[in-house]
């Protein structure tokens, strides 16, 4: 896939001190963001490494490895301690929606299958 066209930047921000300050929203909605962003899921070929085995947090386990499509680029290490890395490639890898749910702990049981139990009524006569 080829990287969208852009306009140029027109501010240049130094992203380590304005996370430091608590712009992280501005952050997020910036081109630079996009670019790493971007960079990100083409490094894993839009793939889920969570659900593909290769992303460990220590915490959280894939309930089974499969091929996802990712669209969406996680920082390993949060911004908020480590602002400096905000733009490192490195420090990011490309998850699928409900893999970043579950290992940002938004979904405790949004995602876990269930299975559903069966009715049993009283038969009346």
């Amino acid at each position: 896939m080829q990287k969208k066209k852009r306009r140029k930047r027109r501010v240049i921000h130094d992203w380590p001190k304005e996370i430091a300050l608590g712009h992280t929203n501005q952050f997020y909605n910036s081109t630079d963001y996009d670019i790493w962003r971007e960079n990100v899921l083409m490094r894993d070929h839009y793939e889920c490494q969570f659900f593909k085995g290769n992303y460990d947090d220590g915490i959280h386990k894939p309930y089974k490895i499969k091929l996802v499509r990712a669209n969406t680029a996680h920082h390993k290490i949060p911004i908020k301690e480590r602002p400096d890395l905000c733009l490192d490639i490195n420090n990011g890898v490309a998850l699928s929606f409900e893999a970043h749910e579950i290992i940002e702990e938004r979904a405790r049981f949004k995602f876990t299958r269930k299975k559903k139990k069966k009715v049993i009524n009283e038969e009346r006569w």
